[in-house]
């Protein structure tokens, strides 16, 4: 169920590239909406090193709990999504026209990446409420980033489901099928709502505004397989004493 769910983020990755970047259609219709470039002021002077200490709470919080394992697999998603986020912008996908390739968006894969692996490295009944406001904080990134015109809405879909196929991928946790199969149609389903915005409006704030509602949604998604379990092996867990996801440190 996992990789059904990093399949379908990998699939809609795929379409927001085509549908957004690709067709001339899509692309005419996100410029229409992207406000005039700014420089960003304190968000891109400080940005870098917002990011790099997240990075370090993350790992921090892996390893004073000792779950090394869980640990690893954040600092791959860590590594593999603003990597390759970068990788693919620059250097392998192409926007045609004489505008640079923008997607996926790198603040909002950051953003993402660190609220998903927060995620990996805590135990699975306290993940709801750091998820929650991860969305929130994600959904915020992604509607500044495209109102200082740095990103277009595409940008930001492709970088959740960047995140989201690592995240699932490699995440510990057996999810619930209904749990995976959300995770694997939420990317396809942002780029069908984000056509639609896009479509029927030309407004750069209502454009803003969709941006942070699809993103907190998608965000809430790709994140279901990481916290929700099968009732059955929850209650077998509990029943056995036995919980692969302590609450509390213990060495190992």
């Amino acid at each position: 169920m996992r990789l059904l769910s990093a399949a379908g983020c990998v699939f809609g990755f795929v379409l927001a590239y085509v549908v957004f970047v690709v067709s001339p259609t899509g692309r005419r219709l996100e410029d229409a909406t992207l406000p005039a470039p700014s420089n960003g002021g304190p968000i891109a002077a400080y940005s870098p090193q917002l990011i790099a200490l997240g990075i370090v709470v993350v790992l921090a919080t892996g390893a004073m709990q000792r779950r090394w394992r869980q640990t690893a697999a954040a600092a791959v998603l860590l590594a593999g999504t603003i990597s390759l986020a970068q990788l693919l912008k620059v250097s392998l996908l192409f926007r045609p026209g004489p505008v640079a390739n923008s997607f996926p968006g790198g603040h909002v894969t950051a953003c993402a990446a660190i609220v998903l692996a927060l995620l990996l490295v805590l135990p699975v009944d306290v993940r709801p409420v750091p998820l929650v406001l991860g969305a929130v904080l994600t959904s915020y990134v992604a509607a500044t980033t495209t109102e200082l015109g740095w990103h277009r809405l595409s940008d930001t879909i492709g970088a959740l489901a960047l995140c989201g196929a690592f995240a699932t991928a490699l995440s510990d946790v057996r999810p619930a099928w209904w749990a995976a199969l959300t995770a694997a149609c939420a990317p396809a389903a942002a780029v069908l709502a984000g056509y639609v915005v896009v479509a029927l409006t030309s407004s750069t704030d209502l454009v803003i505004v969709a941006t942070g509602a699809i993103t907190a949604g998608t965000v809430a998604a790709v994140a279901l397989p990481l916290c929700a379990q099968p009732r059955a092996t929850a209650n077998a867990q509990v029943a056995a004493g036995y919980d692969e996801e302590p609450t509390r440190p213990y060495p190992v």
